[in-house]
């Protein structure tokens, strides 16, 4: 059973005065996240706090520590930026769809193709808040997902912002079908921890006919080890009223961005491995174990990606353990406003 996913990462509340004009003023020649280590949208200059009676100046230890927190922040950012993670485009204050063709070769199982739209569509006339969400970009994990698991997220829905404040910030989604309307909420919270490590922790709660009601969450937990690696251990668990107890995975990746021939042009490899099971009956479903090779090709828009793994798997608690290889190649394009290329704008690529 898999859970709807709704999605993630930063927008600005309201209650700050209106100054719409010169934030778009400022955002005209703004690099994108995946050009660069600046995230697409850049946090705004701290003002200084005022000192408190009896605390020291700030000296060279606070700017170099706030210096290295911040670089933490840019390097998830950009990672999750440039692997579409939902978790980081949903959020964004802008429209953006990633059409993807997926192509699976399995020992186990015949090949597969796919094509999926995933993304979102901002509804103004509406309402600011509101967003149409397609194929799991509402999700919080589709970049740890397997490619069964991605099949499974294809969805069309709504999601409402309700509100956010500092870390968190909580969604109303309604997925729609022709058959049904599955109604949830999510919350979210997520920020630094010490210098160089980011947490972001969510908790969807969902109703589906077929399924009634289900909660899942999501711990992931982020350490910047170089200006260009990132560790990633992230956590899933859906409990409902039709779930085998508690459905968890466990996934630990390992990103680098390697530095190509042109600027422009990014290339992030991945090592990851992970563990899924569940508690009633208590058994591991999957070890596996793989990578993922995430390259710009030709365009900035234009993505690939070449997954193979090894998967160590019993579909029954009962059943013998078979070890599967499997490959999956993938083709994007991503209709995003930063990787627009015109011919006014000094694009000499």
């Amino acid at each position: 059973m898999t859970a709807l996913p709704v999605v993630s990462l930063a927008a600005e509340v309201e209650t700050a005065p209106d100054n719409t004009s010169t934030e778009s003023a400022e955002q005209v020649d703004k690099p994108s996240i995946v050009e660069g280590w600046e995230a697409a949208a850049p946090p705004r200059e701290p003002k200084e706090a005022p000192l408190e009676p009896g605390e020291p100046p700030i000296n060279w230890a606070d700017t170099s520590h706030a210096y290295v927190t911040d670089q933490a922040q840019s390097l998830t950012e950009w990672m999750d930026g440039f692997f579409g993670d939902p978790n980081y485009d949903i959020e964004k204050p802008e429209s953006l769809l990633r059409l993807e063709w997926a192509n699976s070769w399995d020992e186990e199982d015949d090949e597969k193709s796919k094509v999926r739209l995933r993304g979102k569509l901002q509804l103004p006339a509406i309402s600011k808040r509101l967003n149409l969400v397609f194929s799991g970009a509402d999700g919080d994990d589709l970049g740890n997902l397997s490619e069964d698991e991605r099949d499974a997220e294809d969805r069309v829905g709504l999601l409402y912002n309700i509100g956010e404040k500092d870390r968190t910030r909580l969604d109303l989604t309604l997925g729609i079908s022709t058959s049904e309307l599955r109604p949830g909420i999510r919350f979210r919270n997520q920020g630094p921890i010490g210098e160089r490590n980011r947490y972001r922790f969510t908790q969807r709660l969902q109703y589906e006919d077929d399924e009634g009601f289900f909660t899942t969450g999501q711990l992931n937990l982020d350490r910047a080890l170089r200006e260009d690696t990132l560790l990633r251990w992230s956590n899933r668990a859906v409990y409902g009223e039709e779930t085998k107890e508690v459905e968890w995975r466990s996934r630990v990746a390992l990103a680098r961005r390697l530095r190509g021939e042109y600027k422009k042009r990014n290339t992030v490899l991945t090592g990851f491995t992970s563990v899924k099971g569940f508690t009633d009956p208590s058994y591991i479903r999957n070890y596996r174990i793989g990578a993922l090779l995430r390259s710009q090709i030709w365009r900035r828009y234009l993505f690939m990606e070449v997954e193979p793994s090894y998967n160590w798997r019993k579909n029954n608690e009962d059943d013998d353990r078979t070890g599967v290889w499997q490959i999956v190649v993938r083709f994007e394009i991503a209709m995003e406003r930063d990787l627009r290329r015109l011919r006014d704008n000094g694009d000499e690529e």
